[in-house]
């Protein structure tokens, strides 16, 4: 398709999805604060502005191209317009840019200084803040500029919608449900709002200090790096034809008083090696299949809160990340003759929800910091060294060894893809073939040499494992195995990663990983020569008891979110025969009604005989989601409600029928 652009004739792909996009392809970057090629079409910062024809201006990311289309993208009239918008979100914005944690990566940041608004036409306007210091994830709503890019991720990407706008004109935020504190939410905590956010009013909670704090106390400090690290890294210094990047980073920790420096990819090796026998084990025995891959911190929580039917399948075995936390406090730390209580384990991730993972009561005392990959970035900025002058050194062994199957943790199929080789080399193999069913899913069919096939599933983000774990409960796939990254393409696109986070971000940093991860002389975690003697030195074999005690764990069925009820319309406490009414409003239950329950209600308890002993709570979660919308009479479920059913329920509760009205939740 062929449209002109700016006076010149340009070429365009026939099916580009709107005209930002299909420029954007061709070098043509249009202003924008709210695009996300990955979610539905917002169009509210109106900055995507370009004239149509002559004649309308209209927002690029709402338009769909057209041969002979004639497009302006920067006349006069469109750069005002783009100057006053951003002066008017100058006016309402937390301007503390020196103490921002986007500073020098800010969008609005970036535009400001490219259209040259060193002064504002409008007067400083300010609103209501608020500032969630809660969980590992931090809400400034000072800097919030509304572009819902963090709305549209959590919601259409991860499937979860733990935050959405509030209130409306000058009003309106991005909160949580009833402006309750992200801890108290449905959040998994895998960063993907702050991935996309694009002013710092969501960030990450700030360990460096802690780090500092342990290398002045005289602390033994010990790093260790994960693999999708090492390719952030290389892109964020200009570093993307350098596989010496991660040798760098280990001199330098060193300099600043690191003792030793470990690749998380070596536990890769161990956790593929071992979660590989224990599949093969299930397998054997016909138990606890399909069995899913639990590296993924953000997905296991997923799992335990939405899923808890399915918490058994989880592979019991930890995380890279918490083995190797084990192995180094419980055997390490003899070798070198370190009580484990002056050992300080400072772990270096992709991911927000690895911070979370850490400081789970499974794994207390594993691992004691946690620093995301945009935290490191600014360790080695304030160093003032420069990296790429710096001597590599290798990572200390014997954690410092692994695999090609161990790198390629980093990105989606890694997990799966090595845990097939370690079959291979435990089996005889015929054939192993991988087919994309959809954006975020692939298939692969692995053909034993006896005639059996494994059927193994990768997916990346959550929305799209909610979607394959319903598939498989009701029987419309098939599967022997599952790895779930609840971050698209893998731990490379982790809420910890270094902004931009986007679609093209990723792709390159997946290129990068499996360039470096080409020149490893090993293949196979079978390989590893160090994985073997740890074995023979603590572990014995793969499911050994010692094996069990050191590197698996169990998890549990996990709330969603706190229990407390919110009063909605109380009574007194001196009420007589008074009904107690919660009105499920979590996501479930939301998308289908509760709310829309929740207000017949309040209208019935204002005008109905019926209705005037209700006292009406709202709660957010009754583990029934199958069965949503679901509202609570007294101690009964109410499953698929409507007003009806509550009424029903209710009514023979005022009349002090309990006998067979009472039926079981199940059924209700």
């Amino acid at each position: 398709m062929r449209i002109i652009v700016n006076g010149r004739e340009i070429e365009i792909r026939d099916d580009a999805r709107n005209v930002l996009e299909a420029l954007r392809e061709v070098g043509i970057e249009i202003p924008n604060l709210c695009y996300l090629s990955e979610t539905s079409v917002y169009g509210a910062c109106r900055m995507c502005l370009v004239e149509v024809d002559g004649r309308d201006i209209v927002t690029s990311c709402t338009l769909q191209p057209r041969e002979g289309m004639v497009i302006k993208t920067h006349t006069p009239k469109i750069y005002e317009m783009r100057k006053g918008i951003l002066q008017l979100l100058l006016a309402s914005h937390d301007g503390e840019c020196t103490t921002c944690e986007m500073n020098g990566k800010c969008k609005l940041q970036k535009y400001a200084q490219e259209f040259g608004l060193t002064t504002n036409r409008f007067e400083k306007i300010s609103k209501k803040t608020v500032t969630d210091t809660s969980s590992v994830i931090v809400r400034d709503n000072g800097k919030c500029i509304l572009c819902g890019d963090c709305v549209r991720a959590c919601d259409e990407i991860q499937g979860i919608a733990a935050i959405d706008f509030a209130y409306r004109g000058f009003e309106a935020q991005v909160v949580p449900s009833f402006e309750e504190k992200l801890e108290n939410t449905e959040c998994v905590l895998c960063g993907q709002c702050v991935a996309y956010c694009p002013t710092g009013a969501l960030a990450i909670r700030n360990d460096v200090d802690k780090v500092y704090k342990a290398i002045e106390d005289g602390k033994y400090v010990i790093g260790m790096i994960a693999p999708a690290v090492r390719a952030s890294l290389q892109e964020e210094f200009g570093l993307e034809d350098d596989v010496a990047t991660s040798g760098r980073v280990v001199s330098l920790l060193k300099m600043i008083g690191f003792k030793k420096v470990f690749d998380v990819a070596f536990a890769a090796d161990l956790v593929a090696y071992e979660e590989a026998h224990e599949f093969l084990e299930r397998v054997e025995k016909g138990e606890k299949l399909p069995q899913f891959t639990s590296c993924c911190p953000g997905w296991v929580k997923f799992a335990e809160q939405y899923y808890p039917e399915y918490i058994s399948h989880l592979s019991s075995v930890k995380s890279p990340q918490m083995a190797l936390g084990a192995i180094i406090k419980k055997f390490y730390s003899r070798e070198i003759g370190v009580d484990p209580k002056d050992i300080v384990l400072v772990s270096i991730m992709p991911c927000t929800a690895k911070k979370f993972e850490a400081e789970r009561e499974e794994f207390e005392g594993n691992v004691d910091i946690v620093l995301t990959t945009r935290e490191l970035v600014k360790v080695i900025k304030s160093t003032g060294i420069d990296i790429k002058m710096v001597d590599p050194e290798p990572f200390d062994r014997p954690y410092g060894l692994s695999s090609q199957s161990g790198l390629s943790f980093g990105k989606t199929g890694g997990v799966l893809g090595s845990v097939v080789n370690v079959i291979n080399d435990k089996m005889s193999v015929k054939s192993v073939e991988t087919k994309q069913l959809s954006e975020g899913v692939s298939l692969t069919t692995v053909e034993l040499s006896n005639g059996k096939v494994v059927k193994g599933l990768a997916v990346f983000g959550l929305g799209n494992a909610r979607k394959i774990v319903d598939a498989l409960k009701n029987g419309e796939m098939e599967a022997d195995v599952v790895e779930v990254m609840a971050c698209n393409y893998g731990c490379i696109g982790g809420g910890g990663q270094p902004y931009p986070n986007d679609v093209r971000t990723r792709a390159r940093r997946a290129k990068i990983l499996k360039e470096v991860q080409s020149i490893d002389v090993l293949i196979s975690p079978t390989e590893n020569f160090h994985m073997h003697q740890l074995y023979e030195k603590y572990l014995e074999k793969p499911l050994s008891h010692a094996s069990h005690e050191v590197i698996h764990t169990l998890y549990k069925h996990r709330k969603r979110v706190q229990e407390d009820e919110i009063d909605i319309l109380p009574l007194p406490e001196e009420t007589e025969d008074k009904v107690k009414v919660s009105v499920c409003l979590g996501t479930s239950c939301y998308s289908k009604g509760s709310y829309e329950i929740l207000e017949k209600l309040i209208a019935a308890a204002n005008k109905e005989e019926w209705a005037k002993n209700l006292e009406i709570k709202g709660t957010f979660c009754v583990e029934n989601c199958g069965k949503s919308p679901n509202v609570v009479v007294n101690d009964i479920i109410v499953s698929e409600a409507t007003v009806e059913k509550v009424k029903e329920v209710a009514i023979n509760e005022l009349s002090g029928k309990k006998g067979d009205s009472k039926v079981s939740k199940s059924n209700v």
